[in-house]
């Protein structure tokens, strides 16, 4: 029984045949399909939605007034600042007139009291300033022109600064945004090729070139270290909805009419095993191009050779 279970149990050897073939090196990462540029609306604080000029699917021009909030309370507050400018514009007068004849013998409680009023009076102003700007920041303008993808809100509720009124995709280019792996990041390029297969389209492969490499790591809940590059599609042919998920090969290199052996019949140091009428010799072979399943050999076999699939 010893001897019976022991024994090294024999196995069957594996053979494959080099080819020829066209091989290319990828590297694969998932994204999201977005436009040139996307804009989230939102006000600087929270009110009441007056009015939204727009709904999903609109196509707004850059400038065009978006949503406004009520600015009823902010009418009031605009003019107690006005009236309290005045306040202290009147203040400053006094104080000038008391040290009119006093250019060079003004008392340092006079220097004090006009000082006072002049700080006071510019803050005053600033006060002025801050309302109207409030006013300012009580409509949202579209910075960018595109398609209104996002307008969750109707006029009459209440929002806050969080909110996203509205988003706009400037749809005038089409773009991938994918999270490559900082251990391939080294290996991508502006201007190299890819591929988009998107989960919506799954039948329809998207051409497209790599426009720009995000100079900013960040970190995936998994834990993973990625960086963001765009890929801009030369010629979609779909309807661009934002956010659509998909994956992106980008090619990395390829060779037309190689050499091709599976990649796990390629053992440490570059040698295969050969099988021919001798029977089975190791052969030093130079590498080239690999894809996740091939290899490319430049040097070291001839097409149809019999190679040992699991030399291990």
């Amino acid at each position: 029984a010893f001897n019976f279970f022991t024994r090294p149990q024999n196995q069957t050897l594996q053979f494959a045949t080099v080819t020829r073939q066209d091989i290319a090196s990828t590297v694969s990462s998932s994204g999201t399909l977005t436009g040139k540029n996307v804009a989230d609306l939102k006000f600087k604080s929270s009110g009441k939605l007056t009015y939204i000029n727009v709904k999903v699917g609109d196509e707004v021009y850059a400038g065009e007034v978006i949503a406004g909030l009520d600015t009823q309370q902010l009418s009031i507050e605009l003019q107690q600042a006005a009236n309290s400018l005045r306040d202290k514009q009147v203040i400053v007068d006094k104080a000038l007139d008391d040290v009119k004849d006093h250019a060079t013998d003004e008392s340092f409680t006079q220097r004090v009291t006009r000082t006072t009023a002049q700080v006071a009076r510019d803050n005053a102003v600033d006060n002025v300033k801050a309302a109207q700007r409030a006013f300012q920041d009580a409509v949202i303008i579209s910075p960018i022109a595109g398609v209104v993808t996002q307008a969750p809100f109707i006029a009459g509720t209440n929002v806050f600064a969080s909110d996203v009124i509205a988003q706009v995709v400037d749809t005038s280019s089409i773009y991938f945004d994918t999270d490559v792996d900082e251990a391939d990041i080294g290996k991508v390029s502006l201007g190299q090729k890819a591929e988009v297969t998107l989960d919506a389209y799954p039948d329809k492969i998207l051409q497209g070139l790599i426009d720009q490499i995000i100079p900013q790591t960040k970190t995936t809940s998994s834990g993973a270290t990625v960086i963001t590059v765009r890929i801009k599609l030369t010629d979609p042919k779909i309807t661009p909805i934002n956010g659509l998920s998909g994956q992106a090969e980008i090619l990395i290199s390829q060779a037309k009419n190689a050499l091709i052996i599976p990649i796990e019949a390629l053992g440490e140091n570059g040698i295969v095993t050969l099988q021919n009428e001798k029977g089975q010799q190791k052969v030093k072979v130079i590498p080239g191009i690999q894809s996740d399943t091939d290899v490319e050999i430049k040097m070291g076999l001839q097409e149809g050779d019999k190679i040992l699939l699991n030399p291990k």
